[in-house]
């Protein structure tokens, strides 16, 4: 188990290097976030990400939007990764706050009703948390936030976003076995795919 954390965590920091060849450094901010009470510093290039999809979601005929945002950070040898799969009415902008869809296995009626109510949502069961200390091994992935997750689209694709809330630790049985603190309160460009 420690060495999947530790080879998990070198893959995603050297995929990420790899794939951050372009950047643009206008207008971006450094900051940090905070996991489990560590801070993180954002990856000096496409350290948050969006990846978009278009049409992707259709409730009683109204048609929605889907968007992945992912933001990662290194301390030393620490790497965490938080991402949250935002839902939005289609050629709505993703700016907005979001709740957090507490939606269980697959009862994605609760999930739909409360998007249809909203027209942006949260889908927490897709919204992670992953966490790791490659020196040695330890680490945590949580997912289904609690709270509210808020976008800012400040132009140019440069975005603020803030959590405060927790993620949740599960066993094999769907048991909340903990929770994972999550603060976030950053700017930065965003890498949009």
């Amino acid at each position: 188990m420690k060495n999947q954390f530790k080879i998990i965590a070198l893959f995603l920091i050297g995929a990420l290097f790899l794939t951050s060849c372009s950047s643009n450094d206008d207008g971006a901010s450094s900051s940090q976030f905070k996991v489990n009470g560590q801070s993180y510093d954002l990856l000096p290039t496409s350290a948050v990400t969006e990846i978009k999809m278009d049409n992707v979601h259709t409730v009683q005929g109204q048609i929605f939007d889907r968007s992945t945002i992912t933001i990662m950070g290194l301390t030393g040898f620490n790497f965490a990764s938080v991402s949250f799969d935002l839902y939005y009415k289609d050629g709505s902008p993703i700016a907005g706050t979001y709740n957090i869809g507490d939606t269980e296995g697959d009862n994605s009626f609760d999930f739909d009703n409360q998007l249809l109510a909203e027209q942006k949502l949260c889908l927490g069961w897709t919204s992670a948390c992953t966490y790791s200390d490659a020196s040695n091994g330890l680490g945590a992935n949580a997912n289904n936030p609690t709270g509210t997750v808020t976008v800012v689209d400040n132009g140019n694709s440069n975005y603020s976003i803030q959590y405060n809330g927790d993620f949740r630790k599960y066993d094999s049985s769907f048991n909340v076995t903990g929770n994972v603190p999550v603060v976030i309160n950053i700017t930065s460009d965003v890498l949009i795919q």
